[in-house]
């Protein structure tokens, strides 16, 4: 073996080595975090396991933690007593287009506000950045007399447009935009490009990430909406999945076993989206400040 082939053979067996080194120095955070997640995942470990629990072991103390009759009752009724397909349709229809336009609205904002220059423009995206500070609480009385005096209560529209457009998600896609060479879009203008172009074809494709990140959010965030839809919604066909779920509990009194069960129904899409695009999410996050 030449002297050229055994450094070559040590590289790699260094940086090896060095790697397992820095894991083991990381290895004493895996415990707390490990701890951290277990005692974050209890609540939903806690609430399918009382989903086939009776009320009153529900509220037995002290509490059990596997069901000792096992029922499905809380089941029945959420499936026998609510429209169940109409009001998973409602929520998917609303989230769905909520999170196009607000996909889009935030693609396009992100982009003008990373890479135009015009009077005012931070002060423009610092009113959209208040915004995320302001609770929906507080906008509820004048969204709904809006809504109400444009004959717009129990629709679509109702449900859609106080969302449809997304502070954080502004802010993030500017984040990564800013990263975007403006030599590149120079060559695609030079090239005559137009901006609507250079826009579709560049911005977009190099920031589909982000963008995913914003869809997965603006979408969790519509689907766990229950206070706006509780006040501008009051036909039972056009209540969102949650707001029937806790509607029928309290029309039914005091059964934590149909609410549960309600709860479990209500998670389980939101559960499996975040688990399959849990990737796109944790680059959002980890990226947005380091552009």
């Amino acid at each position: 073996m030449t002297r050229d082939q055994a450094v070559t053979a040590v590289e790699p067996s260094q940086e090896e080595g060095k790697r397992r080194l820095s894991n083991w120095d990381q290895s004493p955070w895996h415990i707390p975090l490990l701890l951290l997640a277990l005692i974050m995942l209890f609540p939903f470990v806690w609430m399918l396991l009382s989903s086939f629990k009776t009320t009153k072991e529900i509220v037995s103390i002290p509490p059990t933690w596997l069901p000792h009759d096992f029922t499905t009752v809380g089941y029945q009724q959420i499936f026998t007593r609510l429209p169940l397909a109409r009001n998973f349709l409602n929520s998917v229809i609303v989230c769905t287009v909520t999170t196009l336009i607000a996909c889009f609205t935030a693609s396009i904002a992100g982009f003008v506000f990373a890479k135009y220059q015009f009077r005012g423009k931070e002060f423009f995206f610092y009113c959209l950045i208040a915004t995320m500070m302001v609770p929906i609480a507080v906008l509820v009385l004048p969204l709904y007399s809006l809504f109400t005096t444009l004959n717009l209560q129990n629709t679509y529209v109702a449900l859609i447009l106080p969302l449809a457009i997304s502070g954080f998600g502004i802010f993030l896609l500017r984040q990564f935009m800013e990263g975007i060479p403006d030599e590149m879009m120079a060559a695609a203008r030079i090239d005559g490009a137009s901006e609507w172009t250079i826009y579709r074809r560049i911005a977009l494709p190099l920031n589909l990430s982000p963008l995913a990140g914003v869809a997965v959010f603006t979408f969790l965030t519509n689907w766990n909406q229950f206070y706006w839809p509780l006040v501008i919604i009051t036909k039972p066909e056009m209540r969102m999945l949650t707001q029937a779920v806790a509607m029928t509990a309290v029309q039914l009194g005091p059964r934590y076993d149909t609410l549960i069960a309600g709860a479990v129904v209500s998670v389980i899409p939101i559960v499996i989206l975040f688990a399959l695009a849990m990737r796109q999410v944790v680059e959002s996050v980890t990226f947005s400040g380091g552009r």
